[in-house]
């Protein structure tokens, strides 16, 4: 039990705050207004039980001079000091409803995140569920450590095994002379070290063989033109065989170019009129023109067609051929390939010879047909034998292509690569029988056996805890819903259901008015369904429930921090009796609150059934530089009405109690407006001054009530008189008027007898 609150210093309000003689009991109610220090006390309660610094440090007064500094008198002698941001002891006896209890566990800024719904079951669970959860808790941590050995040590065993999966490594057989292999396979690669150079040199390749196209020159020496004048061709020919000179028919028809001419020119005579010249005319026309043209060409065609260069090109693939085939010699036997060139020149200069005959044939005849098919197949013929040449040469070469290919089929079967990954399989061999991987596998299959047994013994506690949690949390769903309903709320918790994801966690749901009601986002959602007073509401069931399941409250102590806060009439009776129930069974009850009201009608309610010794009743109160300290309250006259209040001070006047002679002199005449107002109920305006409350009973018609009063107006105006002179209302130098107690006392027994005889 908190027997005291001895010192708090440089947290929030509470900067030099001395409690020490203020005793806390059973049942203690702390009174402040609202921002003295109520959730600054409620921080260092939670802070104690928790043992969380943090809580305080944040408090740290902002215009101080000191360190945070706490000292709480515990029974039993037993003390616990807040000093140099550590507690010397913690309790966690100490069960906390505050704001930070509603942000951590039910809601904030309007909605339920996950961790609130995590810290709520943690906070809700009884003491078999914590234990259910403690033993799966550490099953879980067990099976967490078992799995995390396993991959650690299959983690060692991955920088042995690259290339190779751990079960393939695992089953390596050992190779008793794996050393010796190794150096044999280490030889072959030596000698296959150059194969790839040999894989990569040039093969050699075939000579392209010549084509012969000689159709186009053939057309041209056998064309002739079948439309000249037959008379004039025959003039023509007479003159040109009696001249008997060779090219010269060109020779004429190459003069007809320089254009028609009106007289010769040799002899310049007139030239109209002879008829050898019409002949020309007639003879030498335009097809004449073109075929001459065209037997122009041929020397240019025969060139084209039988080149020089082909035997020059023949001649340079056969040189590459035969180099490339002598560099392969040294590794393979080869034939080597030959090619006739002389002979193939010879057959190119025949057929050149006699297209260029046949050529100059046509040209000094052009109108007459040269060559004939038996010609145009003599020279394809000879072609084909200069063919016949290349592909001799050719299949020399296709010989040679043949037998390397065959050669470097054979050398692929000598593969670096594959006498590499032998070397590498035996060296992971080895590895594999090492003892440190030996020992490493041992390891592994024992931490593999671990992690199965620990899974399973996680299994059987995950399910032992899954039925303590459906009984724990059905019992307290129920008593939730209770509470809820004797608040008067109009929403219920239909269920309240647990997950593992992201670690243990409540998942409940609200239903009003028949809808389910979202806990984050959607619609209807919580934010904007629920009220602050539900909310609140909610979160006080919530801690009021897990309280009362609590097997061990009679060794706690229970700090609530302001519980009727937005509540009505109802919910704040019902607080009262809830608060009345756990009062009677924890070791100990501190209420916070702002409503002093409500703080007698708590107090009185336990007072139904507990001794006044039981209950403690203190304040915070400000102080200097707005700072706050503890106080003693009397709860009773912190209730009084006005009425009340007046006669309570001029009944201790007259008793003698010293008092303020003003504020006595200002009592009376509230309290016979008191008087009235209690003896008349509903027929005297509130409003009125009390001179016309006088005249209002003076006035009354017959029948009346106010009639009963009328035998003592005269008093009342008389004891007004005196009275009046003391308010501002009535007077605006009321504070100058000097008391004379001998009157003052005539008047207050005159004023004290209107209400107790009721008449004069």
């Amino acid at each position: 039990m908190l027997e005291r609150i001895c010192r708090v210093k440089g947290v929030g309000l509470l900067h030099d705050a001395d409690g020490r003689q203020h005793t806390f009991k059973k049942a203690t109610l702390v009174y402040a207004d609202n921002g003295v220090g109520k959730s600054t006390l409620a921080s260092i309660f939670r802070s104690c039980a928790s043992n969380n610094p943090d809580l305080i440090l944040r408090r740290k007064t902002i215009d101080g001079n000191y360190q945070p500094e706490v000292l709480l008198q515990f029974s039993n002698g037993q003390q616990s000091a807040f000093a140099n941001v550590s507690w010397s002891n913690s309790h966690p006896e100490l069960l906390v409803f505050d704001a930070d209890f509603v942000e951590q566990n039910v809601y904030a800024g309007g909605q339920v995140t996950t961790d609130q719904r995590k810290n709520l079951l943690q906070f809700a669970l009884g003491s078999s569920a914590v234990n259910a959860q403690r033993e799966y808790d550490q099953a879980d941590n067990d099976a967490l450590t078992a799995s995390q050995l396993v991959r650690d040590l299959t983690s060692q065993l991955a920088g042995f095994h690259r290339g190779l999966l751990l079960q393939q490594f695992r089953e390596l057989a050992e190779v008793a002379d794996a050393d010796n292999q190794i150096a044999a396979l280490n030889e072959r690669i030596v000698e296959a070290q150059n194969i790839g150079l040999i894989q990569a040199k040039a093969m050699p390749k075939k000579l392209d063989e010549p084509a012969f196209d000689v159709v186009k020159i053939f057309d041209i020496l056998e064309s002739s033109l079948t439309d000249i004048d037959l008379a004039a061709e025959q003039r023509v020919k007479q003159h040109l065989d009696s001249h008997a000179k060779t090219n010269l028919e060109r020779w004429i028809s190459d003069g007809r170019a320089f254009g028609e001419m009106e007289s010769c020119p040799y002899c310049d005579q007139p030239l109209e009129g002879v008829d050898l010249i019409q002949a020309y005319r007639s003879y030498f026309n335009k097809d004449y023109n073109l075929l001459k043209a065209s037997v122009a060409d041929l020397a240019r065609l025969i060139s084209i067609t039988t080149p020089e260069a082909i035997i020059e090109r023949l001649q340079a693939s056969f040189a590459t051929a035969s180099a490339i085939i002598d560099g392969w010699q040294e590794h393979v036997e080869i034939p080597p390939p030959e090619f006739d060139s002389e002979a193939a020149k010879q057959k190119l200069d025949a057929i050149r010879g006699r297209l260029d005959a046949l050529r100059l044939a046509k040209e000094a005849n052009i109108l007459e047909s040269v060559g004939s098919g038996d010609t145009k197949n003599e020279l394809i013929a000879i072609w084909e034998e200069l063919v016949g040449i290349v592909k001799s040469c050719n299949d020399g070469i296709d010989n040679a292509f043949n037998l390397i290919t065959s050669y470097k089929t054979h050398l692929a079967a000598v593969n670096p690569d594959g006498l590499r990954q032998a070397i590498a399989n035996l060296e992971l061999a080895k590895v594999r029988h090492r003892q440190d991987v030996v020992d490493l596998f041992s390891q592994l299959d024992a931490a593999r056996a671990q992690e199965i047994t620990s899974g399973a013994e996680k299994q059987n506690k995950k399910d032992a805890l899954n039925a303590t949690m459906q009984t724990t949390l059905k019992r307290y769903k129920g008593r939730i819903n209770q509470l809820l309903s004797s608040f008067g709320v109009q929403f219920s918790i239909p269920n309240i259901d647990f997950n593992y994801r992201g670690g243990l966690r409540s998942n409940y749901n609200l239903q009003m008015r028949g809808a389910d009601i979202e806990l984050t986002g959607g619609i209807p959602d919580f934010k904007t369904s629920l009220s602050e007073g539900d909310k609140r509401t909610l979160a006080f069931a919530f801690f009021i429930a897990s309280v009362e399941s609590d097997p061990d409250l009679a060794n706690k102590v229970v700090f609530i921090d302001d519980p009727m806060c937005s509540l009505d009439l109802n919910r704040k009776q019902q607080t009262r009796l809830i608060l009345k129930r756990v009062h009677d069974v924890c070791e100990q009850l501190i209420v916070l609150v702002h409503d002093i009201h409500f703080m007698r009608s708590l107090r009185d309610e336990i007072l139904r059934a507990s001794a006044p010794q039981n209950i403690s009743c203190v304040k915070l109160k400000t102080v200097a530089n707005r700072y706050s300290n503890f106080d003693s309250i009397d709860v009773d006259k912190e209730c009084e009405s006005a009425y009340f209040k007046c006669h309570r001070v001029l009944g201790e006047y007259l008793n003698g109690t010293s008092q303020s002679s003003m504020e006595v002199a200002r009592s009376i005449r509230p309290m016979l407006e008191g008087y009235l107002h209690r003896r008349f109920p509903g027929l005297i305006n509130k409003g009125l001054l009390f001179g016309k409350v006088v005249e209002a009973i003076n006035n009354a018609p017959n029948g009346s009530p106010l009639v009963h009063a009328q035998n003592i107006t005269n008093e009342l105006n008389e004891i007004n008189g005196y009275a009046g002179q003391f308010h501002h209302d009535t007077n605006p130098s009321a504070d100058q008027v000097q008391i004379i107690d001998g009157e003052l006392r005539v008047f207050v027994e005159r004023a004290i007898n209107v209400v107790h005889a009721g008449m004069a």
